[in-house]
């Protein structure tokens, strides 16, 4: 957005609004104090998410993704794939013996 085109918005608002307030007093203190309540609203709820922390956290627990039973069947089933393979080519083997020693020898 260019500069021109946010001054030139601004005086196209500004005019719009002189005209509804000479038009219509009433209208712009509604609009205003229509604004201050959706602001105010607003900030009292994050204000209270803020304050109730335990809240929102056992939400956020409760819409986590669980692991269900066949999650587990399909971990243990790919372990076990895994594992075979690794078993069947001694190259494979040998290395990842190498990298369980290299792993082993760190400090954690």
């Amino acid at each position: 957005m260019k500069l021109s085109g946010l001054l030139f918005g601004g005086l196209v608002g500004a005019a719009a609004t002189l005209y509804v307030s000479r038009k219509k007093p009433g209208a712009v203190a509604w609009a205003s104090s229509a604004m201050s309540d959706m602001c105010a609203s607003a900030a009292g709820k994050a204000f209270s998410m803020m304050a109730g922390g335990a809240k929102w956290k056992t939400e956020a627990m409760k819409s986590a993704p669980k692991q269900s039973a066949d999650t587990a069947a399909t971990s243990a089933a790919a372990w076990e794939r895994i594992e075979s393979f690794i078993q069947s080519d001694p190259a494979v083997k040998l290395e990842v013996d190498k990298i369980k020693a290299d792993s082993a020898a760190i400090a954690h």
